[in-house]
Formats: structure tokens, C-alpha cells, sequence
């Protein structure tokens, strides 16, 4: 008999942020149920696929340098194939073709859900995708009909809730990128995170450009209160949590929500941006300074052991000295659970790019996120310290080395927030949940062992 031609093989390269991650794994789902196999073997893989961020500057170098790899790979073998899809490809298709002719397929956020017949056609020597100048603002937003092939750890997942973003931040590609806010139905997202803790997930992470403005663009009443009480309403043992909120669009109702759900974990991943009024307005940002810092309050006070996580950026143009020791000195009064720090990466197509404003060298930039970075560093170590000799439950990620394990408390994130390395029985990672005993601190991680 005739021997038969294994099934394609797929790498794949997944950048950005989990947003990003969650197309990945539709990608993975529609290609695995169509046959094709994946591998993290470059050697055996037939075909890469790296899906792509272009948000700021140091996302696309990332994405080009990924890309620069895998045409290496591509011509160390004939017969070897590279496709590069999501926010690169859409933001700027005539560049992505003149910087990498020899990539075998771009494929657009809207393309995205047709990717096993556009690679099938790549395969078989025919023209994968209809002739195109450039991608217009993408609609589609996938839903609990959508195969998708989980690649975060079993016990942790990503719920996408809506796409796109209608915000005018000035600074912003997104909207230009992933267009208007389309949230998904209610019962779309119900049942997939139904079939997701059946399947054993024990942390769904709910994810937006502005998460808790859920809703706002359908006609049927949709809002982030009422998802959250039919996801409440699951049964089982497992975390919610609230990724991407947006302060000026926040409904402060939630808050009482927030401090009464038996899933949703007190933790808000709210990106701030600045609290300096004329950085506020030049961002774009609309919410005064004052209503910003009294939602922080109204979340601190409202939701007992609320963990607040939330980004800044420094350097945007017109940044004076005092408008960042404003900035300092609300980061040291506040004292956030969770926060990051970026430099001002300009943009183009942003409104940002065409301020009168000027630019903050990029060597006084880098000093002030150094320096905020350096106060949350004091600031973490300090709570962390805190926290030794008591318990927690810890969600498991995984083993480390046999009886070793590492996984995250309520108050972390994955992939960006801390971490809690412990000890514990060899089944401690079927477990999904296990209460942990802290013995020791750092700057960003605890130490414990499993009760």
C-alpha cells in the first residue's frame, strides 16, 4: 500500500498581549480540528506561524525580529512555509510585503477565522487570499462556536469579552488597529466559560480593550454587571478576574458586585496612564485628576483586600518635571498592589505625533520609569513582607522540579504580576487550588510550602 502523506505540521509564535493569545488559539483550534498537527519542534514543523503585535514601537521590532528568524528557518529547507497574521499585517499590509517578499502569507484580524483555507491553498500551490492593498478596520469578534486549542497552562484561560476599542487616547494605535468596541453576546460567553471550567479550568480571566464598558455598544442591554452574575451563577470552584478597565467608563456599582461575588477575585487591572491634569488632557484621558484619584478610594475602601494593578506612561510629550513628581508622589501615597511603568513610544497615525508639545529626551524618559520602578519595587517588598506567616490559596501553574511547584495568589495575573514558589505533595498540580503556608518574601515573588 501506499504510504501516506503525514498531516502538515505547525509552529506557532504567539506575541502580545493575551488579547492576542486568544486569536492565537482560535487559529490553533479551526487548524488542529482540520487536521494539521502542532509542534514546538521547529525541526519538525512544516509551516510557522507567528501572530504578531504591533501596539508600539518595541512590539514591532519583536515581531519583525520573529519574523527575520523564522525566513531563516524557511530557507534552511525547501518546502518550508511562513504565515504572519494579526496586528502587524493590519495595520500596514503594503509595508509588512515590502519588508518581508519572502513571507508566504499575511492574514488580516477579519482573515483570521479563515486561516485553514488560505493555508490549505498556500499548500497546494494556489492563491491563498484575494488581492488586497490594505485591510480595512476589522468586525469579526469569535465566538463559544469557535474551536480553540488552550495554550496557557490547564488550570488558566482568557475569556475575550469584546474587541476593539472607541476611546480617542491620544497616544493609541488600537483603535486604528482593532476598530469600534464589539462586544460579544452574554450567552456567547457564558457558555463558553460553562464548557471551560467543565473541562477543568479553574481561572477565567475576562478580557477587553475596556472590559468593564461591556456591553455599551449592543442593542440588548448587555452590561458587565448582569455577565458577571450569570458567570457567578456556574457552578463550580474556580477565580474570575477583570482585566482592562478603563477609569472614565468604570460603573462605580460594580464596586459592591465586586466585593460580594464568590468567583470574582478583588483584583482590577485599571491602566491610569498619568495623574497629572495636563498630561491627563494632552493624553486624551477625559477623566479629571480628582475623579480619578476618588476611584481609586471608592475601589480601595469598597472591595476588602482589592489587589489594583495599573500601568503609566513617562515622557509623553510636555511631560515637565513637576507633572511626573505629581505622578511620584500619587504612586507613593497610594501604594498599587500591581504596576508597570512605559516610555512614551510615538506612533504613527496618532494624534500624539502632531502636539506642539516637545518630546522628553528618551534618556530623562528611561530615568523616570527607573525611578517609579524603584519606588513599586520598595512598595511591593514591603506588602509582600507582609504577607510571611500567613495563608493563601495559590492557584497551581505548574511543577518545577519534583515536589516544587510555582503558581500565582489572587492578587496575580498571569504572565505579568508575581509569583509564589512552593513545596508540596507530587499531586499538587491536579489539584488546580492549593492553600500555602508563606515563609519567605521578595521584592516580587513569596516562598512557601503547601498546608
Amino acid at each position: 500500500m501506499p504510504k501516506t502523506a503525514a498531516p502538515p505540521s505547525v509552529r506557532i509564535i504567539t506575541l502580545g498581549c493575551p488579547k492576542n493569545l486568544v486569536d492565537t488559539e482560535a487559529m490553533c483550534g479551526n487548524l488542529a480540528l482540520d487536521g494539521f498537527l502542532m509542534t514546538n519542534d521547529e525541526e519538525e514543523a512544516d509551516i510557522t506561524l507567528i501572530n504578531t503585535c504591533s501596539f508600539i514601537n518595541a512590539a514591532r521590532k519583536e515581531s519583525e525580529g520573529e519574523i527575520r528568524q523564522a525566513l531563516k528557518w524557511k530557507r534552511a529547507r525547501r518546502g518550508r512555509r511562513v504565515v504572519v497574521t494579526g496586528c502587524l499585517p493590519q495595520r500596514d499590509l503594503p509595508l509588512a510585503r515590502r519588508k518581508f517578499p519572502q513571507v508566504d502569507l499575511f492574514v488580516g484580524l477579519d482573515d483570521e477565522p479563515e486561516i485553514v483555507r488560505k493555508v490549505k491553498a498556500l499548500l497546494n500551490h494556489q492563491k491563498p487570499e484575494e488581492v488586497r492593498d490594505q485591510y480595512g478596520a476589522p468586525t469579526y469578534v469569535y465566538d463559544a462556536e469557535t474551536p480553540r486549542l488552550l495554550l496557557t497552562s490547564p488550570h488558566t484561560t482568557y475569556i475575550k469579552i469584546a474587541e476593539g476599542c472607541d476611546h480617542t487616547c491620544t497616544y493609541c494605535a488600537i483603535p486604528m488597529i482593532r476598530g469600534k468596541q464589539r462586544s460579544r453576546s452574554t450567552e456567547s460567553i457564558v457558555k463558553e466559560a460553562r464548557g471551560l471550567i467543565a473541562q477543568g479550568v479553574r481561572e477565567i480571566n475576562l478580557i477587553a480593550q475596556d472590559s468593564t464598558r461591556y456591553g455599551t455598544d449592543r442593542q440588548d442591554g448587555a452590561n458587565i454587571r448582569d455577565l458577571l452574575t450569570q458567570l457567578d451563577a456556574i457552578d463550580g470552584d474556580f477565580w474570575m478576574r477583570i482585566l482592562y478597565a478603563y477609569p472614565r467608563t468604570f460603573p462605580v456599582d460594580l464596586i459592591p458586585q465586586m466585593a460580594q461575588s464568590p468567583h470574582l477575585v478583588p483584583y482590577i487591572d485599571m491602566p491610569l496612564q498619568h495623574i497629572a491634569p495636563a498630561m491627563l488632557k494632552t493624553m486624551g484621558r477625559i477623566m479629571p485628576a480628582d475623579a480619578t484619584r476618588e476611584l481609586m478610594w471608592k475601589l480601595r475602601e469598597g472591595v476588602p483586600g482589592i489587589a489594583i494593578r495599573t500601568t503609566f506612561i513617562v515622557g509623553f510629550p510636555g511631560e515637565t518635571d513637576a507633572d511626573f513628581e505629581e505622578l511620584y508622589d500619587f504612586v507613593r501615597e497610594f501604594r498599587f498592589e500591581r504596576m508597570g511603568v512605559f516610555c512614551y513610544s510615538p506612533e504613527e497615525g496618532t494624534p500624539a505625533l502632531n502636539l506642539k508639545s516637545k518630546p522628553v529626551p528618551q534618556a530623562v524618559s528611561e530615568a523616570r520609569r527607573d525611578r517609579l520602578m524603584q519606588l513599586q519595587q520598595e512598595i511591593s517588598l514591603a506588602r509582600n513582607e507582609g504577607l510571611v506567616r500567613t495563608r493563601m490559596k495559590v492557584i497551581v501553574e505548574g511543577p518545577t522540579a519534583p515536589g516544587q511547584f510555582v503558581g500565582r495568589s489572587y492578587a496575580d495575573a498571569p504572565d505579568i504580576d508575581n509569583l509564589v514558589h512552593f513545596t508540596g505533595p507530587d499531586d499538587a498540580y491536579e489539584k488546580g487550588f492549593v492553600e500555602v503556608e508563606i515563609t519567605g518574601a521578595d521584592p516580587y515573588d513569596l516562598f512557601g510550602n503547601a498546608v
